[in-house]
């Protein structure tokens, strides 16, 4: 029996990780035994005088959620089951640690997204995701 095929889609809420997901979701109708795992990673920030670590927990937490509901919108519309995960740290490392953990066959990711800077998107996050990922990576326009 073939191993359960596992598809990572990290999402960020733009257009671009939507599309993304779109595929994914169009793979995992496509394939026998699998699941899927949607992601969103915030940055760490650090604490200062004005700004406290619950502030920036909170912060956080708000950017993911934001983040996370046109995913939730759209499995739910297409009646997908996904496991949804929201993480803080750097997000290349948090993502292929999650791929590495779960045993993922596949990660599908977007080429430019929300960012601090999104026009460098696939040179940080995209680039360093497909040089460190233990499996597959499809980057979407």
């Amino acid at each position: 029996m073939a191993a359960a095929r596992k598809i990572l889609v990290p999402v960020d809420g733009s257009a671009c990780s939507l599309r993304a997901l779109e595929l994914a979701v169009d793979r995992l109708a496509e394939a026998q035994n699998a699941s899927l795992i949607v992601i969103n990673v915030q940055p760490g920030l650090p604490a200062s005088r004005f700004v406290t670590r619950s502030m920036i927990a909170e912060h956080q937490h708000r950017m993911s959620e934001d983040a996370l509901k046109p995913a939730r919108a759209f499995l739910k519309s297409r009646k997908v089951k996904a496991e949804v995960v929201a993480k803080v740290g750097d997000p290349a490392a948090v993502i292929v640690a999650l791929a590495e953990r779960k045993g993922c066959s596949e990660i599908v990711m977007g080429n430019s997204g929300r960012g601090r800077v999104s026009g460098l998107l696939l040179g940080s996050v995209a680039s360093k995701v497909i040089q460190l990922a233990p499996c597959p990576v499809t980057v979407v326009k």
